[in-house]
């Protein structure tokens, strides 16, 4: 027989190893600043969400995951955009998991 309680100390250590992660898993969360949560396209104004669209659909005709920065100029609409509106742009392009780059597409 082994040890009282020889097996303990692993479990108790993975244990305590799942518990940090949940913790700093949480701590990520509340530090993260507010503006980069998802942005609801339905929220967004129509210009807008026609740019993401129009974006979306070129990476998709072109099978690419990559759009350039040229690409977004063409997408966005005639007026100033605010930078809300272009953050929500990128995220929703990240989240479909596209990005934008300099260069060619």
């Amino acid at each position: 027989m082994g040890k009282p309680g020889a097996g303990d100390g692993r479990r108790g250590d993975a244990a305590h190893a799942r518990r940090q992660a949940i913790i700093d898993g949480l701590l990520a969360d509340a530090l993260r600043p507010v503006f980069h949560r998802p942005p609801s396209h339905d929220a967004l104004s129509p210009d807008i969400r026609r740019a993401i669209d129009r974006l979306l659909a070129k990476a998709e005709s072109q099978r690419r995951r990559c759009l350039t920065y040229d690409d977004l100029e063409e997408a966005l609409p005639p007026r100033d955009v605010s930078a809300e509106d272009l953050e929500a742009i990128f995220w929703i392009l990240a989240e479909h998991g596209i990005e934008v780059e300099d260069g060619e597409a």
